[in-house]
This record gives structure tokens, sequence and C-alpha cells, in this order.
């Protein structure tokens, strides 16, 4: 039994790698073919790209919220713009403008697959028969492929990944890394675009919890309200 369940998670392992060379050639057109790849353009590159190197090229990026960009109609308030406390935002400062598009794409398409990877293993495709991996590895892939908006960054792909740290912090098992993930998803994701909602079920979830168990999870109650 041993051997075979050494087979059966090398199996699997090959199948991640697999997994990992599909999104590699998906994404390889964005860093192969740079400005002559295909890219979305509305509510994209004529609009948020541009926000990103206006706004870095402003020097208002730690600007006060009443502050100006002169570069939009004389004068476009700092407010108007996302906070300087968004990952996306500093790719777009480190990096060329199609470097840092391509490595965008890549850091949420990646955490996508993980995420998704994450919660099934844990909670609904644990078991190690031989069709458990091929439904966890597709499925995965598939959600990790998904066309999405680009400027959303993890604000929907990565509530997998929120939901795995959620869940195992409500099971009781949480480590660091659930905690660590949970602490950065803000920082390349938007809560207006997505996790408003998703912590607003979070927190039905604590209520649910409550009502059917009669114990406050004062753990999970903090993380489903911060």
């Amino acid at each position: 039994m041993k051997t075979e369940q050494i087979d059966y998670w090398k199996r699997e392992k090959r199948a991640l790698v697999v997994a990992f060379v599909l999104i590699a050639i998906f994404l390889s057109p964005l860093f192969i073919l740079g400005e002559n790849a295909h890219f979305r353009i509305h509510d994209n590159m004529d609009s948020n790209i541009a926000w990103y190197k206006v706004l870095h090229q402003s020097g208002q990026l730690f600007g006060p919220i009443n502050g100006a960009l002169p570069q939009i109609i004389n004068g476009l308030p700092r407010n108007a713009f996302g906070t300087e406390f968004s990952g996306i935002e500093w790719l777009y400062i480190a990096f060329p403008t199609m470097t840092a598009y391509a490595l965008s794409q890549t850091i949420t398409r990646v955490f996508a697959f993980i995420g998704m990877y994450l919660l099934l293993k844990r909670f609904f495709f644990f078991a190690t028969k031989p069709s458990a991996y091929p439904i966890r590895i597709g499925v995965s892939l598939a959600f990790a492929l998904t066309p999405f908006w680009p400027s959303g960054m993890l604000s929907t792909l990565g509530m997998p990944l929120a939901l795995w740290a959620f869940l195992t912090i409500r099971a009781g098992i949480g480590t660091w890394k659930e905690w660590l993930v949970l602490f950065l998803l803000p920082f390349y994701s938007s809560f207006v675009l997505g996790f408003f909602f998703f912590l607003v079920a979070m927190a039905l979830l604590w209520l649910f919890d409550l009502a059917r168990k009669r114990k406050f999870n004062g753990i999970f109650f903090w993380r489903a309200s911060a």
C-alpha cells in the first residue's frame, strides 16, 4: 500500500509539472512577442495601464488625496486613482510596461492555479483514488486559464486561495502559511471588485457555524470580519 501511495504522488507531481508547463506556454507570447502579442484593449491598454504609468510619472503616487495630476483633464484629483499599496502599481513602476503586464498575468494565473489546487485537495477531492488528482489538476488548470479582466489582479482568481486559507483557519488547523496568504492578498486584489462579497459570505458562514455548533470561533470571526 505504501508503494502504491508513493507511485500515486509521483504521478500527481508529474501532472503538476505538465500543468505549469501549459501555463508557461499560455503566457509565453507575452514574454516572447512583447508589444506584438495579442492584448485586450477595452478597459485595459486604453485606460488602466495608462493610468498606472501616468500616476508614476506624475510624482503623485504618495501624494495627498486632494493632489492633482496635470496630465489628465487639467488636473485630475489623486483620489481618482488606486492606492499606492497596490502591487500592480509597483510592477509598472519597477518594470517596462509590457514586462509588467506579462508579470502581472503570470502572478495571477499561477496563484489562481495554486489556490484552486490547494482548495480542492484539502476540502473536496482529497482522496488518493486514481481519478482524484486528474480532477484536482484539470479543474485548477481550467480555472487558471479563465479569461479575466487583467487589472482585476487576484480579485476573482484569488478567491479559491483565500477560501482555502479561511476554511483551514475555520477547521482549527491553520498555520503561518494561511495567515500570510490573507495578509498578502489585499496587496494584489481589490476589495470593491470582489472581496467585499467574499467576506460577506465568510461572515454568513461564521454565523451558520455559530447557530449550528453553539460555539464562538474567535479566530475565524476575527479574520472574516477583518
